[in-house]
């Protein structure tokens, strides 16, 4: 389930800030500075899930660490 937030927000962020960098140009009236207003709240929200889920980055990268060290594929074969 943590993945699939991290996924997620990851994909959230780029398609809103697409459209941010989009829409910024052309702010006039009060509607689109309402628009890109909740686009940069939604940018927000986006990086406090990647925010909470950073440790899951974190724990898969010593998780390969640490298979590869008590890994038995190198180890010497007593005979």
């Amino acid at each position: 389930m943590k993945l699939f937030s991290l996924i997620l927000s990851v994909l959230t962020f780029i398609v809103s800030l697409y459209f941010f960098v989009l829409k910024i140009p052309y702010v006039d009236t009060f509607d689109e500075i309402i628009y890109v207003s909740l686009l940069i709240t939604l940018m927000a929200i986006c990086v406090t899930g990647l925010i909470i889920n950073w440790s899951l980055i974190k724990k898969q990268r010593n998780n390969r660490v640490i298979l590869f060290v008590s890994s038995t594929l190198y180890s010497k074969k007593k005979k």
